[in-house]
């Protein structure tokens, strides 16, 4: 693996991709595989020892989202858990109906999940974005039946950053579809944005460690007490009963670490990355760089998010170079980077063929220097020049 020289200067904005696991995450790992090895379901000391870990991480993971021990399912990773809300509720309630809804810029575990339900006989509504990302909630208060067994959406778009109204959805599901569930993706949210799960009001809500500094492997799901859902893995009735296999307590003690890292000076970290987010604008304005905003570009975007086109510009070629620089992004979601076709949320908001094959995705962490926008407008603007040139351009 490529290992970048300190002296190089990385600028790393691809943090909703992934983000680096954390030093103190690292060293507790560390830890905790070095003091024991014992499966936290057998009776004797190790054991008990691995499930007094176990316990303690899912309590603080509760106590993060403001809900109950007993709420939290330990998983693999977001896609994970959106796939045991989404298919655990579908198979447990399908009695009562087939119809779903969701909207048509969800996450690839959503919408692909959501497809593949389709195929077994579930009908989904795909409600509409504007052409700034943000859902058409007209569309969405209409759609809702008295058959309608699930809702699914993203609290923040991991493409353009738009923040979604969970809110508003909730109180349109209890008030035209009493007996329908809702999930909410967390994913890009968790950690950055405050979340109250009873105030939000839904019944499962899907979280990622690898967002917030812990490893990759490791997730969490909420489900509501009381709330019944078909197993995804079936076998030893761990995770009460909801995800067989052996706990991997190692990575589930680095979540807990790094959700609670994460969320110390939470609106203090968020300004700071407001204000890098500005700086980028201000200083690709300044370097005389051609650009459009892919959200709203307010306050209904989240600060760590930047989704900007270039046109005349491929943005595949423009990452290279930047990368070249040593400066990461990315062109929109992880999960469809090598996958043919571009993004499905631009594509949603109306954007056209080569505005959409002209996007970049910058994303900030709170510790990444503001004073590297300006490299970063500076790099940008060169490739953009590199590649009118390769075009035949001026």
């Amino acid at each position: 693996m490529k290992k970048v020289d300190d002296k190089l200067k990385m600028v790393y904005l691809d943090n909703s991709a992934t983000t680096p696991v954390r030093k103190e995450v690292r060293i507790l790992i560390h830890d905790l595989m070095e003091q024991g090895f014992g499966n936290p379901s057998s009776l004797y000391d190790l054991g008990i020892a691995s499930e007094k870990i176990l316990k303690e991480s899912r309590r603080i993971i509760a106590k993060t989202l403001k809900a109950r021990e007993n709420e939290i399912i330990f998983t693999s990773c977001g896609s994970e858990s959106n796939n045991m809300a989404i298919r655990g509720i579908a198979e447990t309630y399908r009695k009562r109906g087939k119809h779903m809804i969701t909207t048509a810029v969800e996450h690839p575990s959503v919408l692909r999940t959501m497809e593949d339900l389709e195929d077994h006989g579930y009908e989904v509504t795909y409600i509409p974005v504007d052409s700034k990302g943000n859902p058409d909630m007209e569309a969405f208060a209409k759609s809702l039946r008295k058959d309608t067994i699930l809702v699914a959406m993203m609290m923040v778009n991991n493409e353009v950053g738009t923040i979604f109204p969970i809110r508003e959805a909730a109180a349109l599901i209890r008030a035209q579809s009493p007996d329908c569930h809702f999930h909410v993706d967390g994913v890009q949210a968790y950690g950055r944005l405050a979340v109250d799960i009873k105030k939000l009001d839904v019944d499962t809500f899907a979280l990622s460690g690898h967002k917030i500094g812990a490893p990759k492997g490791i997730g969490a799901l909420y489900v509501k007490e009381g709330l019944r859902i078909h197993p995804l893995i079936s076998g030893g009735g761990q995770e009460q009963g909801l995800r067989a296999g052996t706990e991997n307590y190692y990575y589930i003690g680095g979540l807990a670490l790094a959700a609670k890292l994460i969320l110390e000076d939470r609106d203090k970290k968020n300004t700071a990355m407001a204000a890098m987010k500005d700086a980028l604008l201000k200083a690709l304005a300044k370097e005389d760089v051609e650009f459009s905003i892919n959200g709203n570009g307010d306050e209904n975007d989240v600060p760590y998010i930047l989704n900007l086109s270039f046109p005349g510009v491929k943005s595949e070629v423009l990452l290279h170079y930047l990368e070249g620089e040593h400066i990461y992004v990315s062109q929109g979601s992880a999960c469809h980077s090598r996958t043919k076709g571009s993004s499905e949320t631009l594509m949603a908001m109306g954007r056209n063929d080569e505005e959409r094959d002209a996007s970049l995705r910058f994303s900030f962490a709170d510790d990444t220097p503001i004073e590297a926008m300006g490299r970063v407008a500076r790099a940008v603007k060169a490739g953009v020049e590199m590649i009118a040139l390769m075009r035949g351009g001026k």
